[in-house]
């Protein structure tokens, strides 16, 4: 799925949150993508830590795979717009005066470098095509590169009630209960109970206690799992990533790259959402602030596992960061918009279909304000 990639060696697969922890915690490398998990099947446990990274020992250097077919020599720890699509997207900084997605880090802690960068596509390119940019290492500077994806919480994902109680006469009628439905254990977060295709989100444990009205005989059970699997509960690019390896815990893995200050480059490509969603919300990435009042991000964005950028970091021997770009994807509404750069979310009625010109919704329509999450509506 990638072109030009040179000699790629993935020497370890990492997860995604707290990247300071992975030296020294062992994981199991995977170079072919697991099907993803279903929403009901058995993932273990998960609770509401930092999921750990992992490191393996390379076996081999990275060759320099050199510039493919971009029209200008590559310098610097770069991202740049794929050429040769057939279509027209732009790769540059987010607010920075010369507008390139690049850094030139001086191979020290000391000269770290970093920026923001936004990729602008059309809304159906995005759609009908999927996604690819270039990633350019420079020689001389990264002993490993290491990379993750956007993902976000699309259903809500929180700690349930730690106790469960009611009351049941000799003939099975129910009263008195708290935090139960029927006499089974309720919790919000468990989705299962307004829809059977969506996931258990539900975390930590409960006691539960059970009195007969009758008898006067009391039972206590517990303490029990509520069950909840996180990752079921997340997607994103990270997730439809055609390279994805997936953690024991069904959590998208940052990738490690051993390049021995070797110059590397990568594309990186994602298939088009177009078979499997209705938004473009799994790959564009971008938000406005002013969409989403009052926390300013969607709710998805805004927790604990979220990542809201592409994230694409240079580190030496000791783990000390020596660059980074953080990438956002911005799909627009109107071919005319995107090459003015002036409005991607533009409103209105295309006049021959009567359809609206916002065909294909992202954060600022799926979930306007801080709220609500997207749940099955991507």
């Amino acid at each position: 799925m990638s072109a030009g990639r040179g000699i790629e060696r993935l020497v370890g697969a990492c997860a995604a949150i707290g990247v300071a922890a992975w030296l020294g915690v062992a994981c199991e490398a995977k170079t072919e993508r697991e099907p993803l998990p279903d929403w009901r099947e058995g993932l273990s446990q998960g609770d509401a830590g930092v999921r750990p990274d992992a490191f393996v020992e390379p076996d081999a250097a990275v060759e320099d795979a050199g510039p493919q077919d971009a029209a200008d020599p590559i310098e610097g720890f770069a991202l740049t717009p794929a050429y040769g699509l057939g279509y027209d997207t732009r790769l540059s900084a987010t607010r920075a005066v010369d507008g390139e997605c690049a850094v030139n880090p001086d191979g020290t802690p000391q000269g770290f470098e970093e920026k923001e960068c936004t990729l602008d596509i059309n809304e159906l390119d995005l759609y009908g095509n999927g996604l690819d940019f270039d990633f350019w290492v420079p020689e001389g500077v990264c002993e490993y590169v290491i990379y993750g994806h956007y993902m976000y919480e699309a259903f809500e994902v929180g700690v349930g009630p730690i106790e469960v109680s009611w009351d049941v006469d000799g003939v099975g009628n129910v009263s008195n209960q708290v935090n139960a439905v029927n006499g089974m254990p309720y919790c919000e977060y468990d989705h299962r109970w307004r829809d059977p295709d969506a996931p258990n989100c539900c975390l930590g444990s409960y006691t539960a206690t059970i009195t007969n009205t009758d008898s006067g005989q009391v039972e206590v059970q517990g303490p029990l799992f509520w069950g909840g699997k996180p990752a079921e509960c997340y997607n994103g690019a990270a997730f439809w990533d055609p390279e994805a390896s997936l953690s024991e815990d069904g959590w998208p893995m940052n990738k490690i790259v051993f390049t021995q200050e070797l110059a590397w480059h990568k594309r990186f490509h994602w298939d088009n959402l177009s078979t499997d969603y209705f938004t473009n919300v799994v790959l564009a990435s971008y938000y406005h602030p002013l969409d989403h009042q009052p926390g300013g991000a969607p709710a998805g964005l805004l927790a604990a596992w979220a990542q809201p950028f592409y994230t694409f970091q240079c580190y030496d021997h000791a783990e000390e960061l020596l660059a980074e770009l953080r990438l956002v994807v911005k799909e627009w509404n109107e071919e005319h918009e995107f090459y003015t750069e002036d409005d991607p979310d533009s409103t209105g009625i295309e006049p021959h279909t009567g359809t609206p010109i916002n065909d294909r919704r992202d954060w600022a329509d799926a979930t306007p304000g801080s709220v609500d999450f997207i749940e099955f509506a991507q």
